[in-house]
């Protein structure tokens, strides 16, 4: 994985825009040209490298994707325990015995889509390239 991708992975988590993360990923290519050495040389690890900046509210894609998950989660639980026995249907006849099982399909699925989508998005082009 490169230093790069890394160090862009980890900004994201902590809340950083892609403009801020690629004017950080400018800086560091700067001074990696200028010095000659890699970056991680310079400046550690990428998640070490990140840690030093301060996390911020901005949330990335990935972490609404998780949101959504969790809210699509709790609308079915509610709908699953409140208002389709009062309907006179029993959500076990379509998911079986256990009620909850695709609710937690839904979290699950909604972390991992929103670590993934974090992850393997791209890295923003730097600012002297646009």
């Amino acid at each position: 994985m490169s230093y790069a991708r890394d160090l862009t992975f980890n900004l994201r988590i902590r809340g950083f825009s892609e403009d801020e993360i690629a004017d950080t990923l400018d800086e560091v290519r700067a001074h990696e040209s200028a010095a000659g050495t890699p970056a991680d040389d310079d400046f550690g690890a990428a998640q070490d490298y990140a840690k030093q900046f301060p996390k911020k509210k901005m949330r990335s894609r990935g972490a609404t994707v998780i949101k959504t998950g969790v809210v699509l989660a709790i609308i079915y639980g509610a709908v699953a325990m409140l208002l389709l026995p009062f309907l006179g249907a029993d959500i076990r006849d379509f998911v079986g015995p256990v009620r909850l099982w695709p609710a937690l399909v839904l979290v699950l699925g909604g972390l991992l889509a929103g670590f993934l989508t974090d992850y393997y998005r791209p890295v923003p082009r730097s600012h002297a390239a646009r």
